[in-house]
């Protein structure tokens, strides 16, 4: 059984979001056709330069041969620098069948950023709709995010393959929050969201159990 999917935060001097994914095994060595996984899903993150870095994520698939399993389909919205040391949940106990999956895409409906400038006041960036309060007040500039509202953000994995099956299995993402958002050369109050994501898996967390 598939009991939890994890995002947790990576230590390094570029502000990093992680997702790990615990598949663990409902009894036995592994799982028959047609069984299912549940699927938790928790959030994390360590600090970086950007003062605050709201995204809303309103879908998060799951994606296989055979179509998507959405794990997830209604709005979350966190400060990506604030859950260093802590997590939120994401998703909690999402049914998922046993089998082979492609990767993650998590749909991104909108962000703010909020960044120091030179006189130690803060400039805010926001996609377009977006509410720019939890950033700390009204939108300075414009914060592009090509095409993640309609297509998603495909998190891609280190192998071509993601088999949920067997005893336990842990996947990590890694969304480089300073990476991830840039300053449009020549157009100071202008910025856009590329967001750097790379994925593999890690040895299980030995504080996750499987239930028999």
């Amino acid at each position: 059984m598939l009991h939890s999917m994890l995002l947790s935060g990576t230590r390094r001097s570029a502000a990093a979001l992680a997702v790990a994914l615990a598949a663990l095994a409902a009894c036995g060595d592994g799982a028959g056709p047609g069984e299912t996984t549940a699927l938790s899903l928790k959030l994390t993150d360590a600090p970086g330069d950007i003062q605050h870095a709201f995204v809303t994520i309103t879908e998060i698939n799951l994606m296989g041969s055979d179509g998507k399993v959405v794990l997830r389909d209604t709005p979350f919205t966190a400060d990506l620098l604030t859950l260093a040391g802590t997590t939120a949940d994401l998703v909690t106990d999402a049914d998922v069948p046993s089998g082979t999956y492609t990767g993650l895409r998590f749909v991104i409906s909108g962000a703010c950023l909020a960044v120091e400038n030179e006189s130690g006041g803060s400039d805010i960036y926001t996609t377009a709709g977006y509410d720019s309060e939890p950033c700390g007040g009204a939108a300075t500039g414009v914060l592009q995010a090509p095409s993640f509202a309609q297509s998603g953000l495909k998190v891609t994995l280190d192998a071509n393959a993601l088999v949920i099956l067997g005893p336990k299995k842990i996947l990590l993402v890694d969304f480089d929050v300073q990476q991830s958002f840039g300053r449009v050369a020549g157009q100071s109050g202008r910025w856009v969201m590329h967001p750097v994501v790379t994925g593999g898996e890690i040895e299980p967390d030995p504080g996750v159990d499987a239930t028999p």
